[in-house]
């Protein structure tokens, strides 16, 4: 996590190279490849810079410029290539995403935007997210800056320091690039930075570090040493190192070593028993009991890029690594983990929402050892740039982290912090309003926010971007109302029941010419705040049987214009759904808007096999089989049901209670069963669709089997008609 200073190129256009000079400039490329596949991007920089100031300035050295650019953290110069790059016919997807976030670590979050929703739309052809809210989050993450208080400590250099780990007897350790004591210089190839070290430093009472010295024993050495982490007593260190052994590649990755203090010097080296030249392993992070050992690794099998991962300590020998899963990383880099004393981990990652480069994050620990999805720190911890190596006190009240943020001493610098306010994960819906006629967002439109009773909680009015903002609250349901003189109010809604991977909910709103008859609403799942996107809605005619359909969006929204003066039948479909029909008529009207769920229930039951569904009015008098009329109306929903899903069969079972013998009350349950029977098929259902079952007291729910003493209540709840789908026909 160093990156080099900003190198400057120059653009040379040049023309009617020599040979000779051709020839040059294609060993500058040559070389320039060769260090770049080995991740030596400081030397392949320059190397590339030469092939281009000698008119090399095509799409392949352009290409690498721009990528080795963002490698090394300069973003500037990275912009400034692939806004080159995203030019080229052939530019690739990778290239959309990438300028987005060379602009998004320069602080243009409208521009990044822009770029990363063109990657999106080319990405995510199935039905993906097509928006990254880049401005929102930008909007989010910078709402709570008085929740940390930062400043920079007294040791930062003009070289490389982060990754602090606090000891118990006031000291800290911390990992530098500083050479002034090293008499041969050595210097990464990666960064042209020298190379790290581990130091100590005392450590003030305002949590200010000063008196840097390199720590003492056999832990520094010829290569890299840094990031570490301390065990609870402080005598012994976890720490990075690259492997003096290169992989078949001829790279040297990271591995993890074990050392331990003996009069205040640090020995008896050990490896990481995971430690493989094939892949990197490095920055650990020891819990606070020893037992669990957190780090990040490139191992096959993760999610891409780098992963975090955890081993447990099991009778002195360390488990097998587990990637901690899609809460924590994502197919980017997350780097820099810290298992702080309360469980909460700390990490880094640009692959999660943020700010710009890496963000640091926090994921607090479920009782299984896994973790919930991560939240961002946001600013004033979080900023366009490089944020990483954030660790805090066993109180979560102060602590480190570093940044390559402009106005440090150089290059990644070293922050302490005191955190005045407890986290706190705040959500948003926000999006655009569309005039649907024109395609044109619309200004000062306004907005309304209504909860799932219809109770206006806020109103806004869209920007100059046409776009709007609400803080919401995690499991609820929402609608969203726009209004436009001239057009009719569109409405949007959203549930905020899965929101903290993705923490903005975003939903556009279109305005329609207020003209004409217009259909619409939202279709949710029965029993929770989710609504259903992807479920198919047909609007039959049922004068010409023209039929229009589609899907409904992420909120479960749907929207037909229709016809005056006509009749219409709405089916709805969806695969593990039962279906429904509505019917609609327009019959007298010119102009306005049908709100479907203002008419009928718009909630879907997903499909369960063998689930037993209550038919709840069916009351049976005695050993009687005679269905009254309120009976007959519940029966005649699931007539429409069974008709509206001709692929379902059906089981209908009638219970009673434990009050008599199964010998007797078999029978009667079986006929008032085929009663039922009788009635659906009398209503058009087809008989081979429905299997009638009477089960006497064979299925008591509860205590109250034969023998024991129960009320009446007690005993009714065994008394009871269902119906279950049994099978499902192709």
């Amino acid at each position: 996590m160093i990156h080099s200073r900003g190198i400057a190129l120059l653009f040379v256009l040049g023309v009617g190279l020599s040979a000779s000079a051709q020839t040059r400039t294609d060993a500058h490329v040559n070389e320039a490849d060769r260090y770049f596949h080995q991740m030596a991007y400081a030397l392949a920089v320059e190397e590339y810079r030469i092939a281009a100031e000698m008119g090399a300035v095509n799409e392949h050295v352009t290409k690498r410029l721009a990528e080795c650019y963002l490698r090394l953290g300069d973003t500037q110069e990275a912009e400034r290539w692939y806004a080159t790059v995203v030019k080229f016919l052939n530019r690739e997807p990778r290239d959309l995403f990438n300028y987005a976030e060379a602009l998004k670590g320069n602080g243009r979050y409208e521009e990044a935007e822009e770029w990363m929703d063109k990657y999106l739309a080319l990405v995510n052809v199935d039905g993906g997210p097509k928006r990254s809210n880049i401005s929102g989050f930008a909007k989010k993450l910078t709402q709570d800056v008085d929740r940390f208080v930062v400043r920079p400590v007294s040791i930062n250099s003009a070289y490389s320091d982060f990754g602090v780990t606090m000891l118990p007897d006031g000291r800290a350790l911390f990992s530098s690039a500083r050479n002034e004591t090293i008499i041969v210089e050595r210097r990464a190839a990666w960064n042209d930075q020298p190379f790290l070290d581990i130091y100590s430093a005392s450590v003030g009472p305002d949590g200010d570090l000063r008196d840097p010295q390199l720590i003492e024993g056999s832990v520094n050495s010829k290569l890299h040493e840094g990031p570490a982490s301390a065990s609870l007593n402080g005598n012994v260190l976890w720490f990075t190192r690259n492997r003096a052994q290169k992989g078949k590649d001829g790279i040297n990755r990271l591995g993890i070593y074990k050392a331990h203090e003996v009069d205040g010097k640090w020995g008896g080296i050990e490896q990481f028993l995971f430690n493989d030249p094939e892949v990197s392993i490095g920055h650990p992070s020891l819990s606070a009991d020893g037992k669990r050992l957190y780090f990040v690794s490139d191992m096959p099998g993760g999610f891409g890029g780098t992963d975090i991962y955890v081993s447990h300590e099991e009778g002195g020998q360390w488990s097998e690594p587990e990637n901690l899963g899609p809460s924590v990383n994502t197919p980017h880099h997350e780097v820099f983990p810290f298992i702080s004393a309360t469980g909460t981990l700390y990490f880094s990652s640009n692959g999660h929402p943020g700010l710009g480069g890496l963000d640091i994050l926090a994921a607090r620990q479920l009782p299984d050892g896994g973790f919930k999805p991560a939240m961002n720190l946001g600013a004033p911890v979080n900023g366009p740039k490089d944020d990483f190596a954030f660790v805090i006190d066993p109180q979560g009240k102060k602590g480190y982290f570093a940044s390559n943020r402009p106005g440090g001493a150089g290059d990644d610098d070293i922050y302490a912090f005191e955190m005045v306010k407890a986290l706190e994960e705040r959500f948003l819906c926000t999006g655009a309003v569309i005039d649907d006629e024109y395609e044109t967002p619309v200004i000062a439109a306004e907005v309304q926010l209504f909860d799932a009773n219809d109770v206006l909680l806020a109103s806004t009015y869209t920007d100059a971007r046409g776009e709007y903002s609400f803080p919401v609250e995690k499991d609820k349901a929402y609608r969203l109302v726009a209004k436009m003189q001239g057009r009719f109010d569109g409405e949007q809604h959203l549930s905020t029941e899965r929101i903290e991977r993705e923490q903005i909910v975003a939903r556009d709103i279109h305005l329609v010419v207020d003209a004409g008859v217009w259909m619409r609403g939202a279709v949710s799942r029965k029993g929770s705040i989710s609504f259903i996107p992807g479920m198919s809605v047909s609007v039959v005619n049922l004068s010409s049987y023209y039929t229009e359909n589609q899907l409904t969006g992420p909120g479960g929204d749907f929207s037909f214009r229709l016809q005056s003066n006509e009749e219409f039948e709405v089916l709805f479909e969806k695969e593990g759904y039962f279906s429904q029909s509505v019917p609609v008529s327009t019959i007298g009207m010119k102009q306005g808007v049908i709100d479907l769920n203002q008419a009928r229930e718009l909630e879907f039951e997903p499909v369960v096999l063998d689930s037993a569904i209550a038919l709840k009015y069916i009351r049976w008098a005695g050993s009687g089989t005679a269905l009254d009329p309120v009976a007959r109306t519940e029966l005649d929903g699931l007539v429409e049901r069974m008709l509206v899903n001709p692929r379902i069969v059906i089981e209908i079972g009638v219970h009673t209670d434990a009050r008599g013998t199964l010998d007797k009350q078999q029978p009667t349950t079986q006929k008032q069963a085929e009663a039922v029977l009788d009635y659906l098929q009398s209503k058009g259902v087809p008989k081979e669709r429905v299997v009638a079952r009477g089960y006497g007291s064979s299925h008591i729910l509860n205590h109250c089997v034969a023998g024991v003493q129960c009320t009446e209540e007690e005993h009714a709840v065994n008394r009871r008609t269902e119906y279950k789908v049994i099978e499902i026909r192709n």
